[in-house]
C-alpha cells in the first residue's frame, strides 16, 4: 500500500463519517423540532454518533490489519525476487544475508510508520466521534426544550 493511498484512504474514511454524523444530528434536531413521537431525538441522534464513533475504531483495526497483511505479502515477494537475484548473481552468504536483513528491516519500518499513522488519524475520529455524541446523548434533550 502505497503513502498516497494510505492517508487518501484515511482522510476519506474520517470525511464519511463526519458526514455520516452531521447527517444524523441533522435529522436529530429536524425530528425533535417536529416533535415527531416526542422531542428526544437528538439524544438519540448522538447515540448514533457514538455508536459511529465505536465502529470507527473497529474500522482503524481492519485497516490496520489489511496493511499488515498486504506489507506481509509484499514483503515476500521482495524477499523471493532479491534471493533469486542473488542466487543468479551467485553472491556469497554474507552479502545475502545482509541484502535480506535490509529489505526485512525496510518493511518492519514502513509498517511500524503506516500503522502509527493510522492508530493516530482513527484515534482522533473516534474520540472527537464518542465525545460529540455522548455529550449530544447526554444533554440533546435539554438543548432542544
Amino acid at each position: 500500500m502505497s503513502e498516497s493511498s494510505l492517508s487518501f484512504h484515511s482522510r476519506g474514511y474520517r470525511i464519511a463519517s463526519w458526514v455520516g454524523a452531521v447527517f444524523v444530528i441533522a435529522v436529530g434536531v429536524y425530528l425533535s423540532r417536529i416533535e415527531y413521537m416526542n422531542t428526544e431525538w437528538l439524544s438519540r441522534a448522538g447515540c448514533v454518533v457514538v455508536m459511529l464513533g465505536v465502529w470507527s475504531g473497529v474500522g482503524g483495526i481492519f485497516q490496520e490489519r489489511l496493511l499488515y497483511s498486504r506489507a506481509k505479502w509484499r514483503r515476500k515477494s521482495a524477499l523471493r525476487a532479491a534471493r533469486a537475484r542473488l542466487k543468479a548473481e551467485q553472491s556469497d552468504e554474507e552479502k545475502s544475508e545482509k541484502v535480506l536483513a535490509e529489505i526485512n528491516k525496510a518493511f518492519d519500518n514502513h509498517v511500524k510508520d503506516a500503522a502509527q499513522r493510522i492508530r493516530l488519524s482513527i484515534g482522533v475520529l473516534e474520540v472527537s466521534l464518542l465525545m460529540t455524541g455522548t455529550f449530544l446523548w447526554g444533554f440533546g434533550d435539554l438543548m432542544m426544550g
